[in-house]
């Protein structure tokens, strides 16, 4: 029996030494040919196969559907069910470890996370993954809950409280703020108020409080992560949060108690874009956010909560950057959009504008030319590389006013060419920035009543799923892991076929959401799509995202500019496991793109 298993290889390497033990004392080796069977239809597997040497293939209705290679094993799912589906043979000599039925079964029942990482699903093995590794995440300040941070005790007052009376409670009590109830509602005085209500010139005695308050609370639960809290300060542009238990309000979790909270674990950038006059400073904010990617990615931070906070910092420089260049009457009459991954919330490291401008009916300004040019010329000093697309304010075609906006989404709509397909495919995605938000929502509203009376458009819309297929020889140089370099496009391979198919879905639903994960979820809710389905495609984005975002960082420290290639030889033998099921999903979800858009006919 051989003594020499690699118990360094997913899943074993999360045995213990007991576990160890039972592998050990039933472990056989087998040695097969090249083109020798190994497994067939309808036959009951003896044993689990782990590849020492060479590679063997997976074939189903005549397609090769995998191909496994060292440290792989298979096949677990045929273990379980007692069937096997598809036929393995080897496509070169292999070496092989035979572990029996009987000890599969005894470790399955002894540790959960093995037997999850060998047979489930895609979603479950990611679940599995999080467990077993270091919860630097979830023992991770961010990720602490808000009752764990000093939450300030609620102190009310009636809204009939004089001012000077509350300024003399701040003053006896050392408070920023107090809660003021009147009847039913609930709202926020601060000392800013006072300062505001003492240059009014109104009589201090005689003014009541609930003139001043603000009655539309900032609230986040006791239960939340503090991490949620840093979101809605940083998208409110608050200072302070409510904090409710249940439904009462017990306290306030204030922005100086958080940063404190949060100090010594992140850099906190919004306060530095809120703080910045020039772009210089911005520029400065923004080199503290790859700072921050850096730390978070490190810590283990979920990449779909990392992404919502980026996408929130982005907004605030964007959002920023346009104020300190536009004139008032220019802003206010006018919405600044984000596209693309940008609006999805999926993009994390900078890789290209993608932005606009819509501008209210009837309403010229003079020079705007060179104020969107300016915008897009900050945003690359900033870091952020123009759109090679062209897909940028400073562009006309990008800058247009609502009603001129909404004939050229007509237009590209009634005539469904490549080029208007994939503009069609950047402007789904938009989310306002600053500005007047409604202009968007109109045109936005707009485009999907357009959409609904072109049911044939859907399909040459989706199509663009099946662009990108899987390179030739794919599955054998993600197992090799590149003898030398080995660069893919996970894009391509995986991320665009999702997000794309995803919005393709989710425009023929009618779901006004931006963000896959929230599309996904609002077309499992209108029974359009399997719930878990649905789960393995978040479970898979977020595997492909993060992947990317690591070899981004990766490129960031080289002084190379972030992009979608992968280097194969720097994944984990878990990690190419990973990605091969991970590809499985999209190949599945492909399959039903296909059959559903009816692709075979056009």
């Amino acid at each position: 029996m051989p003594k020499s298993f690699n118990f360094s290889l997913a899943p074993f390497d999360g045995l213990n030494s007991e576990q160890q033990q039972w592998v050990r004392d039933s472990v056989d080796i087998g040695y097969y040919p090249e083109n020798a069977l190994l497994l067939s239809p309808g036959t009951a597997p003896p044993h689990l196969f782990v590849i020492i040497k060479g590679y063997v293939q997976q074939v189903e209705d005549g397609e090769v559907v995998c191909v496994y290679g060292a440290g792989s094993c298979f096949d677990g799912r045929s273990l379980l069910s007692g069937r096997v589906t598809g036929l393995f043979s080897a496509s070169e000599e292999v070496l092989a470890y035979l572990l029996p039925r009987e000890t599969v079964q005894r470790l399955i029942a002894a540790n959960a996370t093995f037997g999850a990482l060998l047979f489930s699903d895609m979603s479950q093995k990611m679940q599995a993954l999080s467990e077993r590794r270091p919860q630097r995440e979830m023992h991770g300040l961010m990720m602490a809950r808000i009752a764990q941070a000093y939450v300030r005790p609620a102190r009310f007052v009636a809204a009939s409280t004089a001012l000077l009376t509350v300024a003399q409670l701040f003053e006896k009590e050392k408070l920023s703020s107090v809660l003021v109830r009147d009847g039913s509602r609930t709202g926020i005085f601060t000392s800013t108020d006072i300062r505001k209500a003492l240059l009014s010139g109104d009589d201090p005695h005689a003014l009541p409080v609930g003139q001043l308050t603000t009655w539309d609370l900032v609230e986040v639960s006791e239960e939340d992560a503090v991490f949620e809290a840093l979101i809605l300060m940083i998208r409110h542009g608050v200072h302070r949060v409510v904090v409710h238990r249940r439904t009462e309000p017990v306290g306030v979790l204030e922005q100086l108690d958080l940063l404190s909270f949060l100090s010594n674990h992140s850099h906190l950038v919004w306060i530095k874009v809120q703080q910045a006059t020039t772009v210089a400073e911005l520029k400065g904010a923004c080199s503290s956010m790859e700072r921050l990617i850096q730390l978070l990615s490190e810590s283990e931070v979920k990449i779909s909560m990392l992404a919502r906070m980026v996408q929130e910092l982005n907004a605030k420089v964007f959002s920023r950057l346009w104020h300190m260049i536009a004139p008032r009457d220019l802003v206010e009459n006018s919405c600044v959009i984000v596209m693309g991954s940008e609006g999805r919330g999926e993009q994390i490291l900078k890789t290209d504008q993608d932005n606009g401008l819509i501008l209210r009916n009837g309403f010229h300004f003079p020079g705007l030319s060179g104020m969107t040019g300016d915008f897009n010329d900050a945003l690359c000093e900033l870091g952020y590389p123009p759109c090679l697309g062209g897909v940028m304010m400073r562009n006309p075609l990008w800058c247009q006013s609502l009603g001129d906006f909404e004939q050229t989404l007509r237009q590209w709509v009634m005539e469904p060419t490549p080029e208007s397909l994939l503009r069609l495919a950047i402007f789904s995605d938009a989310a306002a920035v600053c500005g007047d938000r409604t202009l968007l929502e109109a045109l936005g509203a707009g485009f999907l009543q357009l959409l609904r009376d072109r049911p044939s458009f859907f399909a040459h819309f989706a199509r663009a799923a099946e662009q990108f297929d899987e390179p030739a020889h794919w599955w054998t140089r993600l197992l090799r892991g590149g003898e030398d370099e080995e660069r893919t496009d996970i894009k391509k391979l995986g991320i665009f076929p999702i997000v794309h198919g995803v919005r393709s879905l989710a425009l023929e639903a009618g779901l006004r959401a931006q963000g896959t994960r929230e599309r996904l979820d609002g077309l499992v809710l209108q029974q359009r799509l399997d719930e878990d389905l649905a789960r393995d495609l978040k479970e898979t984005l977020a595997f492909l995202m993060d992947i990317r975002l690591r070899q981004g960082l990766m490129r960031v420290s080289r002084n190379q500019r972030p992009d979608n290639q992968v280097d194969i030889r720097t994944l984990s033998t878990l990690e190419r496991d990973l990605l091969k099921d991970g590809l499985q999903v999209v190949k599945r979800f492909r399959s039903l793109l296909h059959h559903h858009f009816r692709l075979d006919a056009l």
